[in-house]
């Protein structure tokens, strides 16, 4: 996958993401690893590529699947607190993109204009999961 069919970064000016593509790492993760620790300094945004990976609280706490391809994960990465406030498992077999956000916030201040239309995108994709979730929240409380 290219970071442009990301929704993330789709359509953005081609000179920033090509930026952007040069810190991105395509990574392979085996069944059952940690991508990373709720609590830990969030240092890396994530797109899915392939396979499954959950997202857990309090070590064991499930609460979400990321199944589809482009999926983003690791947003903490982005906001002031920079601590990641889940842990990633991989449930399959997962290949995902790796962003390095220190660098990424780099573009984004040299591209000001970018980072607002990122920054907005991620609100309406966090937008999204939340609703998704409070969805099936609602519908266990119903059972």
């Amino acid at each position: 996958m290219h970071i442009t069919e990301s929704d993330l970064f789709y359509g953005l000016d081609l000179k920033v993401m090509g930026k952007i593509a040069d810190i991105c790492s395509e990574e392979q993760y085996a069944e059952s690893t940690v991508l990373f620790k709720e609590g830990e300094n969030a240092d890396n945004l994530y797109i899915l590529e392939e396979g499954i990976a959950d997202l857990l609280i309090d070590k064991d706490t499930f609460i979400y699947s990321l199944t589809e391809k482009s999926e983003i994960f690791g947003w903490s990465s982005l906001v002031e607190s920079a601590k990641y406030t889940a842990t990633a498992v991989c449930r399959t077999d997962v290949k995902a993109l790796k962003i390095p956000t220190r660098t990424l916030q780099r573009i984004f201040d040299e591209n000001p204009e970018i980072g607002h239309v990122v920054f907005r995108r991620l609100a309406g994709i966090f937008n999204k999961r939340l609703t998704k979730t409070y969805r099936k929240f609602l519908a266990a409380l119903k059972k």
